[in-house]
């Protein structure tokens, strides 16, 4: 697809880490690297591949503890989360504008059967390069606005609900609002005392239930043949190809290459799109692959890939380590950011998915929204330190 700002921009990013004194911690990237690196020589690699996808890990470790360094200087990301959603409530409104125009339709807007026959349909991608993308990019300003909705600390809250659902509905990008939905529900069950049984909460939550319920009942009583209720009947039947390519398959495949060269350490960076292009034709059954069409778009099925089960497991230690390092569950934003990312890791993304990283990088930021701490926290941290003392 060629390449995004962020990694464009890896000079000047590069820069200002220097400039901060935070080099040290892209030398501690690569020196985890290094061991994989040295094994997938020795198992045999197309050099000019390999060295073009090390490259462009390097652009996005560098983005990546580019946003930390952001994180830890800005004091105004809420101005900023409002900014953007009434930006992009003002470009969603122009790529309404653009569906009627021929030239520009494409520009915000992917042309996709999604798996549904003759069914075809327009889903907002607005200015990325797949509405995937774009919807995942806006899941931590969503995610922000819908538990602020949620905790009725919104002053117009139908307008903020609107800028908020609009957008995700329009994407059609099932595998990040069912995410979302997955992160808030497993949320307010963990936290079901302070949210749901408290007597403040009950009428609120079980107005929303109905609502939702109500809603759900009447889309599929009037409209037996919407895209949403079709694309649920593809998926349980097992015969909606992107999902299923975005989850089983990619396993599957993932594992295969692997297999190639070595379950344990995986095939090596770049070295994917090379060792399955006959596996990929073979397994499609589409003799017309050709090398820019092998990518294994779910995130843990790629490291499986790559970097075989050592990598996997390695990424699932370091997620839980921080998890409880940065005690993500003291924090109600944080922690519905890594129910979300934690799922979708499973289910979609891809192993250098800069959007990907970003969320795992403000789950794991202590200090990120106070606000959204659970109550007693606070205290318990001040009983510590007077304990200390």
């Amino acid at each position: 697809m060629g390449l995004l700002y962020t990694g464009l921009l890896t000079p000047v990013f590069l820069f200002w880490l220097l400039r901060h004194h935070q080099l040290k911690y892209l030398l501690i990237s690569f020196l985890i690297i290094l061991p994989f690196s040295l094994v997938h020589f020795v198992n045999g690699v197309e050099p000019l591949y390999y060295v073009k996808s090390l490259t462009l890990l390097f652009t996005v470790f560098v983005f990546g503890f580019s946003v930390h360094l952001f994180l830890v200087s800005c004091h105004s990301l809420r101005s900023i989360y409002k900014s953007l959603l009434l930006a992009n409530g003002v470009m969603v409104l122009v790529s309404l504008v653009a569906l009627f125009v021929e030239p520009f339709k494409l520009i915000f807007w992917n042309d996709n059967g999604m798996s549904l026959g003759n069914i075809n349909i327009h889903r907002l991608k607005m200015l990325t390069y797949e509405p995937s993308y774009y919807s995942m990019l806006f899941v931590p300003v969503a995610m922000y606005y819908l538990i602020k909705l949620f905790r009725r600390e919104i002053s117009q809250p139908y307008l903020i609900g609107a800028l908020v659902i609009i957008p995700l509905l329009l994407s059609l990008s099932f595998g990040v609002i069912l995410g979302i939905a997955f992160a808030l529900l497993v949320l307010i069950v963990l936290n079901s005392r302070k949210t749901i049984f408290s007597v403040r909460n009950l009428q609120y939550a079980a107005a929303i239930f109905t609502v939702l319920v109500s809603v759900g009942v009447l889309l599929i009583y009037l409209f037996p043949e919407n895209v949403f209720v079709l694309r649920i009947e593809n998926v349980l039947a097992g015969k909606d190809t992107s999902f299923n390519g975005r989850t089983l398959d990619s396993f599957i495949l993932g594992r295969k290459i692997a297999d190639m060269k070595s379950i344990y350490w995986g095939s090596g960076l770049g070295q994917a799109k090379l060792l399955g292009l006959d596996l990929f034709r073979e397994y499609y059954q589409a003799p017309h692959f050709t090398i820019n069409d092998i990518s294994i778009p779910n995130s843990m099925g790629d490291m499986l890939a790559t970097f075989g089960l050592i990598g996997v497991l390695l990424k699932l230690f370091l997620e839980l380590y921080f998890y409880f390092r940065t005690r993500v569950s003291d924090n109600y934003y944080r922690s519905a950011l890594f129910l979300f990312i934690f799922l979708y890791q499973f289910t979609g993304s891809f192993l250098m998915n800069v959007a990907e990283y970003v969320i795992w990088i403000l789950a794991f930021y202590q200090g990120l929204f106070p606000e959204f701490d659970k109550k007693g926290v606070m205290a318990d941290n001040l009983s510590e330190v007077n304990s200390i003392h």
